[in-house]
């Protein structure tokens, strides 16, 4: 089972994608048509300094870009572009009482929605709920019926935990906006509410207004694996634009699929094109180490759980899965080693405890065989396995 994206981070993940919503209607392809925030795209368009810093922050230096619009504001500390860019500029680097000061700022140079957005995402981001609150009282009659303020009232009443009432908020920006970070962000809200066939359809949805975005495939190749949909999970890993999701993650969700079809030959691809993948994802490449070891494909899962354990070297229950693999393989002694690691890192799992002794077993070593049975005994006083071992395997077999 691979990790799905945890609820708690929908947020700030939001917040990210927000920006670069591309508008209904792009006027020039200049590089800004995807900028979200009306007046800032406008002003990045007027003023190439600004662009500049953009661009930087967009290409993921966000510091580089925090210190460019630092210059540019003590030129114009009264522009509230300017000073909703260093908020931007400075939470993405970090800077989180630079970039508050920065987008209070820019609200009292300028009432405006996609500032509050930031705003109250930068103060709940700090766990600050109350500071977020007033934000909201202090703009409510100044932005009267603006989306991004309630999108802003969203945030905060998932923060409080009142996701029913972020529901509904929810709904009815996505129904006369119809963006994909909204249907995004409604699919998480449902799917914590426990209607996974409407997080399912919200993700959908987002998936379709935005194919190229990697974070909305994923989740719903998550959403279909939830509701068991093995072969709309197949057909999704196979849509254009499926191979956006990053780390073997496709293959893996539709090696999954597929054998749960019952169509073991061609999951077993799918889980070996996991590892053909440049970086596989490490808890793809193990789960799929997993699938090709129970579906007989030895060497195939070897290459697997070494790729895996190469990122996690103090994995126990990969270096478990390679002594295994490597047990099946005839090459126990080879095993031995992954089976010993395995116990040293987790003692207390008598399982792997006793896979160690059977491996000593098997290879013969009577004196390290016995000390492990014996200590193994005395941990695990009522594991009946390790009486029957020892009877099975006595000295000298």
């Amino acid at each position: 089972m691979v990790a799905p994206v945890p609820v708690r981070l929908f947020l700030p993940l939001l917040a990210v994608l927000l920006l670069f919503v591309t508008p209904a209607r792009a006027q020039e392809h200049d590089g800004l048509d995807g900028v979200a925030m009306p007046a800032l795209r406008e002003a990045l368009r007027a003023d190439a300094d600004l662009a500049r810093a953009w661009f930087r922050l967009k290409a993921g230096d966000s510091e580089g870009a925090r210190r460019d619009v630092v210059s540019l504001v003590k030129t114009r500390p009264r522009d509230p572009n300017a000073q909703h860019l260093l908020g931007i500029a400075a939470a993405a680097a970090g800077k989180r009482m630079q970039a508050e000061a920065a987008l209070r700022k820019s609200l009292r140079l300028r009432p405006d929605g996609w500032v509050t957005v930031h705003l109250v995402d930068a103060l709940l981001d700090q766990g600050r709920l109350s500071a977020a609150d007033a934000i909201l009282r202090r703009t409510e009659s100044k932005l009267p019926g603006d989306p991004q303020h309630a999108r802003a009232r969203a945030f905060v009443l998932v923060a409080r935990g009142d996701l029913a009432g972020a529901r509904v908020l929810m709904e009815e920006l996505e129904a006369s906006q119809a963006t994909a970070p909204l249907a995004w962000q409604l699919s998480v809200l449902l799917a914590e509410l426990g209607d996974a066939p409407a997080a399912l359809a919200a993700i959908r949805r987002a998936v379709d207004r935005d194919p190229e975005q990697s974070l909305y495939r994923r989740q719903l190749f998550e959403r279909l694996e939830a509701a068991a949909d093995w072969n709309g999970l197949v057909t999704a890993t196979e849509e254009a634009g499926a191979g956006a999701v990053s780390g073997g993650l496709t293959p893996y969700y539709k090696g999954l699929a597929l054998l749960r079809l019952g169509r073991s030959d061609d999951a077993a691809r799918a889980f070996k094109d996991v590892v053909a993948h440049g970086q596989p994802d490490p808890a793809a490449a193990a789960a799929s180490a997993g699938h090709l070891l129970q579906l007989g494909r030895y060497e195939d899962a070897e290459k697997a759980a070494r790729v895996a354990l190469a990122a996690r070297k103090d994995d126990a229950a990969l270096h478990h899965l390679l002594a295994m693999v490597l047990s099946r393989l005839g090459r126990e002694a080879e095993g031995l080693a992954y089976y010993r690691r395995a116990a040293e890192l987790v003692p207390d799992d008598s399982t792997w405890r006793f896979d160690l002794v059977v491996s000593l077993c098997a290879l013969g070593l009577a004196e390290e065989r016995e000390d492990a049975l014996a200590r193994a005994r005395r941990d695990f006083p009522e594991d009946e396995r390790f009486v029957k071992l020892a009877e099975g395997c006595a000295p000298g077999t």
